[in-house]
């Protein structure tokens, strides 16, 4: 049995860890997770194999959903299994660092499972002031973890300097590419001839590498998990390139709405399992507000939205309760330009009677409706909103006004990728490319481009500067694509003052 844990949310007492199982023998062993700050507090959790959520890559029910010749069993189904929880631990202590072990029958393991251990810092009471430590998050987005085989990632968020390390990172989209490498979801589809359940097992499979990513000390993506609290919102790669519509990868699984549809579910449990149990998380660091807000998961294909539309007024809502500045993370940027076109498709016009929307990338703005009451209620706050999302491929900070004589501000942040899927091993990206913010959605709106095409993320950085108004720093931090040594230098540097 392999076990892992990944610290999720967390708050000024409490924190939320995710604890996953693979294998079969759970229900025989004890398993406990242990939490200690290192001078005396802490506590053990124990879990029961009761309360674990379980996936498997194949169900009797299955059978039926194949087709008649293939229930005789021919093939012999392909089972991979995981049982899951999430655990609140707690009271803790304020922006205190707490060590997490798991052990089973009170072992850790033979030699020390880097699996099996974690670290979580909780939040502060407060914002902390000039002087102090500022409050960081750490914002990435786009990972494909066949091509960082040195763990290039986790290597360099293990190098920043002990006062840039982040208290939380918001990982906004993309954290796996279940579509890529796409000959692998094509000859491998569910109706195909594969073993069944061998292409929920492959999915999973992408996942499992992701997670436990280490191929040498203090290096991986795990390394980046396994250290501080983690925030995820999906983008279009945890389904398909452009999900929930067809988007040209895997061709025969997205070409009709049912095979659409049954991946589209067979992912969402695995984003469920691994990532975010829900489409919104909020926590508070004084008067700085962050809310995660998913934009993917909830989609429909007709595009009239991007999140359900109670999941929307609790946005607007957090906007119009905001007492200070006010963080959104999304997986897609706000500041950009609309990909769906109308197109007259000559015969298919004549039988529906209408234009078709064509595209093979959807942006926020093509769910036209949704879009403009999420930039209205931003642009009405009375307290400068700041978006952090990833998705394009490129670094950029730009930042206007809220509305014209606004002393709020409207800033977005953009770090993307972390490492790209697309081009050969060390070479840039293939897709994606800088481009300014449109200018006519806020007042005063300026681009500063960090990076075009090159892997990195991203620091975000905040601290009270004692009049009422938050000091906000961003900076940039590459990838470099080469084998040589890594230095955690920052490539680009922004500033400003939030009220």
């Amino acid at each position: 049995m392999a076990l892992i844990v990944v610290p999720h949310t967390v708050g000024t007492s409490t924190a939320n860890v995710w604890v996953g199982a693979t294998g079969k023998d759970l229900d025989s062993r004890t398993v406990t997770l242990e939490f200690d700050d290192g001078e005396g507090g802490g506590g053990v959790k124990e879990l029961h194999p009761s309360s674990w959520e379980r996936w498997r890559s194949w169900l009797p029910e299955d059978r039926e959903a194949y087709r008649s010749w293939r229930r005789l069993e021919i093939f012999k189904p392909t089972v991979r299994t995981l049982a899951f929880r999430r655990v609140d631990i707690g009271p803790l202590k304020p922006r205190t660092p707490y060590e997490l072990r798991l052990k089973v029958d009170g072992q850790i393991g033979d030699s020390e499972d880097p699996l099996r251990k974690a670290r979580v810092t909780t939040l502060p009471e407060e914002l902390p002031r000039k002087g102090e430590k500022p409050f960081t998050l750490l914002l990435g987005s786009c990972f494909y973890q066949p091509l960082d085989s040195s763990g290039r990632v986790g290597a360099l968020y293990d190098r920043l300097p002990e006062e840039e390390r982040p208290d939380v990172k918001i990982l906004c989209g993309d954290q796996v590419y279940l579509d890529n490498p796409w000959p692998l979801t094509t000859l491998f589809w569910y109706g195909g001839f594969s073993a069944p359940g061998v292409f929920r097992a492959r999915l999973f499979k992408k996942y499992l590498a992701t997670w436990t990513h280490s191929p040498a000390e203090g290096a991986g993506f795990r390394r980046l998990l396994a250290n501080g609290a983690n925030y995820f919102c999906s983008d279009d790669h945890e389904f398909w390139n452009n999900a929930p519509n067809f988007g040209g990868v895997g061709m025969i699984n997205t070409l009709t709405d049912k095979d659409r549809k049954w991946w589209f579910k067979e992912a969402t449990r695995l984003f469920r399992a691994f990532q975010a149990p829900k489409p919104l998380e909020r926590f508070d660091v004084g008067s700085l507000s962050v809310c995660v807000a998913d934009t993917r998961i909830d989609r429909d294909p007709a595009g009239n939205q991007f999140m359900c539309e109670e999941h929307l007024q609790e946005v607007k809502q957090w906007i119009h309760g905001l007492e200070g500045p006010g963080v959104l993370a999304l997986g897609q940027p706000l500041l950009t330009k609309e990909t769906v076109h109308q197109r007259d498709t000559g015969a298919l016009k004549g039988l529906r009677g209408r234009l078709v929307p064509v595209s093979f990338d959807r942006t926020l703005p093509d769910y036209h409706r949704q879009y403009e009451a999420l930039v209205g209620q931003i642009r009405s706050s009375r307290h400068s909103i700041v978006v952090l999302t990833g998705d394009v491929h490129f670094g950029r900070f730009a930042h206007g006004e809220l509305r014209p004589g606004s002393e709020g501000k409207m800033v977005e942040v953009i770090a993307s990728p972390m490492q790209a899927v697309s081009g050969l091993r060390w070479t840039k990206p293939l897709f994606g490319g800088y481009e300014d913010a449109p200018t006519d959605r806020f007042p005063g709106l300026r681009s500063c481009k960090a990076t075009d095409r090159q892997n990195h993320f991203a620091t975000v950085r905040f601290s009270s500067n004692g009049g009422g108004q938050v000091d906000m720093e961003v900076k940039y931090w590459p990838i470099p694509a080469t084998e040589g040594g890594l230095e955690a230098e920052p490539q680009a540097v922004f500033t400003i003052e939030l009220s």
